[in-house]
């Protein structure tokens, strides 16, 4: 092995093999590396592909749709410590079967329970339910107030709920009032 300098100032290796080669070691060779290529080409890939699918699952509509969202629920504590109203949704597309699953800001102190709780199919029909919200204390005082809740609509493939949940908002009054028991 030779090591020698030009006056250009360039180091140039040669290795003697049994074939008589000599081996140069530039910048000239390296401009043609595949890394040049792959590394660009491959990140270029990556974040097309995240693009993609962040544009494929934004892009998309809710497959639940509502008749009344929010839904309100107005009671007088006073009274019979409950108040319920009607809604209906429908999906798009279509799902068998679907699960309903309520639930409440507050669970001490207001429940909401949905009825009925399940549909062997869910699609472009509506299907109609009673969203009930509960005082959870015979204490009317103690559940006046406002809160909140849902209604997620589940179904598909186990542990899957759909998108577009309805919002429950629940107004509780403990006075005495011809209040409306049920709203929306």
């Amino acid at each position: 092995m030779q090591l020698s300098n030009g006056t250009d100032r360039r180091e140039t290796l040669k290795c003697r093999t049994g074939e008589g080669r000599s081996f140069i070691m530039s910048s000239q060779l390296r401009r043609g590396s595949p890394l040049k290529f792959i590394l660009p080409l491959g990140l270029v890939a990556v974040i097309a592909l995240g693009v993609g699918y962040f544009s494929a699952s934004a892009a998309k509509s809710f497959p639940v749709a509502w008749s009344v969202n929010p839904l309100m629920i107005k009671f007088n504590a006073s009274g019979p410590f409950s108040g319920s109203a009607s809604d209906s949704f429908t999906c798009s597309p279509a799902v068998s079967p679907v699960t309903l699953q309520a639930f409440s800001s507050s669970p001490d102190i207001i429940t909401i329970t949905v009825s009925p709780s399940s549909f062997s199919r869910c699609g472009p029909t509506p299907d109609n339910v009673v969203v009930t919200a509960s005082c959870t204390s015979t204490i009317s005082s103690v559940c006046d107030g406002e809160y909140t809740g849902s209604v997620q609509v589940c179904g598909g493939t186990a542990y899957t709920c759909l998108k577009q949940a309805l919002v429950v908002d629940v107004a509780v009054t403990t006075h005495k009032c011809p209040c409306p028991t049920t709203g929306g």
